[in-house]
């Protein structure tokens, strides 16, 4: 990291009394090295913004279904992009799992399975289904520090890559103490040096604060301060900057990103798939804001990503909202039975085994085995397995809406997915 690249507050030698500065470690390896004390957030709106991209990402958020008020329709989509958003952001840092793997049934995993790269993008999901659950009673409340320990243990523990203690944050003498940012291989040829252990604790906690203060949400809101999409785009560059751990930090961000939202009053539009398509352009606005503490060209990378990952979504939304009369015109299925009654479940539940969907209907074993030959018959969903026991069924048309590239056409997904399944000949376009 070149020094002379930080914004003037940024370049003077940290000491008490300061708000921000750079500092050196007391580390024989990194003994020439600066790292950045940074700032606490801003509490004024930035002048440098562009009001343009500031009123569009504000009347997407404006648009977005309230919480309170959400349909079954809106809890759907948001359950299904939530399993998406854990496979693109982990994705983005390179652990890999899929969305078939954390739609399947845990029942059929083995329990061993406790540290693994599929694990850990399934604890990720949990993690963020959990504290959004969590948002309704606590609020603003929620961001503290113990929730981002939360949020990264509950992923990071189960990450065969990740070598320290999961859910703790650097400190001085402990392993993993001292990180920098970039592919370089020498702490001299990094990017940017985020804070000094001795300081970490302190800063995260000057952005949580700052991420639960009720009176800077409520003037955002009111349009006399920051608006929630700035203050998603600042916050994720105070957080990222702080780098309170040795590794996961850009997942734990992204996870208060879709919170920041819900916190807002609104279901969350999940961003991952954006990021991880603009990567280059993503790493390009954080050290902007980083190192320049120049606001503009992050908030207008977080308002093309609303605006795009909203389109994005609500065109998902449509085909999956389609699917159960599209499956319903491919055959006669008899009225209230068990296959006819399974269409809009398998929304929600695209790779399941005869045994779930038993239970979940409270019909006999041959009923259920009679539905799933009835769905496979009319090309609904296709047997994966081969097993004669504990086989796997999955409706490819929904895995495949959801596993495709950020942007493609959704239509073209669901015509791979008919060609999987055999091209039904009765099949209907959602």
């Amino acid at each position: 990291m070149n020094r002379d690249e930080l914004h003037r507050s940024l370049k003077q030698v940290y000491r008490a009394g300061l708000e921000a500065g750079v500092e050196k470690v007391d580390h024989p390896e990194f003994k020439n090295i600066w790292f950045v004390v940074p700032p606490a957030p801003p509490r004024k709106l930035p002048n440098s913004l562009s009001a343009k991209s500031v009123a569009k990402a504000g009347e997407i958020i404006a648009q977005l279904p309230n919480l309170k008020q959400a349909t079954a329709l809106d809890r759907l989509v948001s359950y299904l992009y939530l399993r998406k958003e854990a496979v693109e952001s982990s994705r983005i840092e390179g652990t890999m799992s899929t969305i078939d793997h954390i739609l399947t049934p845990g029942e059929l995993f083995e329990a061993k399975e406790t540290k693994s790269e599929r694990a850990s993008v399934r604890g990720y999901a949990h993690a963020l289904e959990t504290e959004l659950a969590r948002v309704p009673s606590k609020g603003l409340a929620i961001f503290t520090v113990d929730l981002v320990s939360r949020l990264h243990e509950a992923t990071m523990k189960h990450d065969p890559k990740f070598k320290g203690i999961a859910g703790r944050l650097r400190e001085p003498g402990k392993p993993g103490e001292i990180v920098w940012i970039g592919k370089a291989k020498r702490p001299e040829d990094s990017i940017y040096n985020p804070t000094p252990p001795r300081h970490v604790t302190r800063c995260l906690l000057d952005v949580m604060k700052w991420m639960s203060d009720e009176e800077l949400a409520e003037l955002g809101n009111a349009g006399m301060g920051i608006p929630i999409a700035v203050r998603m785009a600042m916050g994720h560059a105070h957080f990222e900057a702080v780098h309170p751990f040795s590794d996961g930090n850009g997942r734990v961000g992204r996870m208060l990103l879709t919170l920041q939202m819900a916190c807002h009053g609104k279901v969350p539009i999940y961003l991952s798939g954006f990021i991880e398509e603009e990567k280059t352009d993503y790493g390009r606005v954080l050290q902007e804001a980083q190192k320049k503490l120049r606001y503009g060209p992050i908030v207008d990378f977080f308002a093309e990503a609303l605006i795009a990952s909203h389109r994005e979504g609500t065109r998902t939304r449509a085909c999956i909202e389609g699917l159960p009369e599209a499956w319903a015109s491919r055959g006669e299925l008899r009225k209230n039975s068990t296959a006819l009654r399974a269409l809009s479940w398998l929304r929600e539940h695209p790779i399941f085994t005869a045994r779930q969907l038993q239970k979940q209907f409270s019909v006999s074993a041959p009923a259920a085995h009679h539905a799933v030959d009835q769905l496979q018959k009319y090309g609904i969903v296709r047997e994966r397995t081969g097993f004669e026991r504990n086989r796997v069924f999955a409706a490819e048309e929904v895995i495949s809406l959801l596993s495709r590239r950020f942007g493609s056409d959704p239509e073209e997904a669901l015509e791979g997915a008919r060609e999987l399944m055999g091209n039904p000949a009765n099949s209907s376009k959602p």
